[in-house]
């Protein structure tokens, strides 16, 4: 899908204004070139195994178990639900059975992959490299975002491989040389299509309490004087340093300016219905500088973070309903229902996933195309920005809709299909297509959100419950 400028929002067609997405996030950002290209020196494949960055969410745990289950190539979820486990076999051992992989997996796991190893249903494929062969390529690709045209880096679960994404204008061959001067094997890299990542900005009702998947408005002086924008709550949460205070994570650039506090008002559901004063229910509080977070930021030019996501506090703390997402009449893959569901009126936030696996359906409420919902796609990506500096570290793509205004949605896998009771996994910022022109939206896990913004209580009980 082409990407559509988002121009400010103003007063009396706060509606008309919303833009769509491309590959990004969820509000829009100016179109200002990614960087002059700058193809590498052709150069012999390295001998010398490169140093792996420790990683973050996914890949972090999976290359802690290949350190610990030999051979251990990552694991997915196929499109059937079953869950395919990566060994290779000759370092493992021959014909090893099921039953034994999963068993050091499940010994040696964390809770968010034991989780996942509870069914029986496990298929082990033969894999051609072991995790922290993948991260250490992964980690090594440290000029490749000096290509004009990269979109991310990914390590794909479902191939065994690194997998780089590329607009479809983008030359793969200076991609390649890259590659080859990183001391990466030809053969250990995929390449896949892309529409460019941007950030967006654009359920619509007035609501006290306030749940997540509800829209807000803030201002953007730095734009212009009177320039609003639209974004969508992710959810509401508690932290211990003001265990009396409530407050909202929402997407990072859905503030005045990305990274940074600039003390941005938040409105709900605008500042135009009834009295501004009453609407305005927030104000910015926590949004860290861009930079190097944990030596993560390999790519040279590069600001990064781990998470697209800001931290809002109420001003009125019995105005946030804590542990609630709006649920409304019915999901689909591409746009859903904004319409709440006066039967089930919302989502109850039971716990966290840390991050995804590949192959789980993800879900998310936003207020321009409502409850969308599909497959988590690429995990654990490292995603350029376009017309910016920034790549978002360790990221997570789902094959679903979303549009400007989405921007902040929380999202969340269903515990059982008949339920509503859902796991929070993270914080929806952009959102484009595939090669194949599918959309597609990325976001923030919670692992990430929470090493930056701090332990956040995101359900109902102890203040302490959800902090890992």
């Amino acid at each position: 899908m082409r990407s559509i400028p988002v121009g400010p929002i103003r007063k009396p067609v706060l509606w008309t204004t919303v833009a769509a997405v491309a590959f990004g996030g969820a509000c829009a950002s100016d179109d200002r070139a990614a960087g002059p290209t700058a193809p590498a020196a052709e150069a012999a494949i390295s001998t010398a195994p490169a140093q792996a960055a420790p990683g973050r969410g996914i890949d972090a745990e999976f290359s802690r178990l290949a350190a610990q289950v030999p051979g251990f190539g990552g694991m997915y979820y196929d499109r059937t639900g079953r869950l395919n486990v990566y060994v290779a076999r000759g370092q493992a051992g021959a014909a090893l059975r099921s039953a034994d992989v999963v068993g050091r997996l499940r010994a040696a796991g964390g809770a968010d992959v034991q989780r996942r190893l509870q069914s029986s249903q496990v298929t082990v494929r033969e894999a051609s490299y072991d995790y922290q062969q993948l991260q250490r390529w992964k980690s090594s690709l440290r000029k490749v975002f000096s290509v004009k045209g990269v979109v991310y880096t990914d390590i794909d679960e479902a191939s065994n491989r690194v997998r780089i994404a590329i607009t479809p204008a983008a030359s793969q061959a200076a991609v390649e040389r890259v590659v080859t001067a990183a001391g990466v094997p030809r053969g250990a890299v995929t390449y896949t299509r892309s529409s460019p990542i941007t950030a967006l900005k654009t359920v619509r009702d007035r609501f006290r309490p306030v749940p997540a998947g509800a829209q807000i408005v803030f201002p953007a002086p730095s734009v212009g004087e009177d320039a609003l924008f639209v974004c969508t709550i992710g959810f509401n949460a508690r932290i211990p340093s003001q265990p009396d205070q409530r407050f909202f994570v929402t997407a990072s650039h859905c503030s005045d300016v990305q990274g940074g506090n600039q003390h941005t008002p938040y409105y709900q559901p605008d500042p135009f219905i009834s009295n501004p004063s009453n609407n305005r229910i927030a104000f910015e509080f926590k949004d860290p500088q861009y930079g190097n977070p944990g030596g993560l930021c390999v790519y040279e030019g590069a600001r990064c973070r781990l998470a697209d996501a800001l931290l809002a506090r109420y001003t009125t703390p019995s105005n946030a309903q804590i542990g609630k997402i709006a649920r409304t009449t019915f999901g689909l893959n591409r746009i859903g229902s904004m319409i709440i569901d006066p039967n089930h009126p919302r989502w109850n936030i039971v716990g966290e996933f840390g991050f995804p696996f590949l192959g789980e359906e993800a879900h998310k409420v936003g207020r321009t195309t409502g409850w969308t919902h599909g497959p988590v796609v690429a995990t654990c990506v490292d995603v350029g920005v376009t017309g910016s500096d920034i790549v978002e570290i360790c990221q997570d793509i789902v094959f679903a809709g979303v549009r400007g205004g989405d921007s902040g949605s929380g999202v969340f896998e269903r515990a059982a299909a008949n339920s509503s009771d859902v796991f929070l996994t993270g914080v929806l910022w952009g959102g484009g297509t595939d090669e194949n022109g599918a959309t597609v939206f990325v976001f923030s896990a919670m692992e990430n959100i929470e090493a930056e913004l701090g332990p956040l209580a995101t359900s109902p009980g102890p203040l302490f419950a959800s902090a890992q």
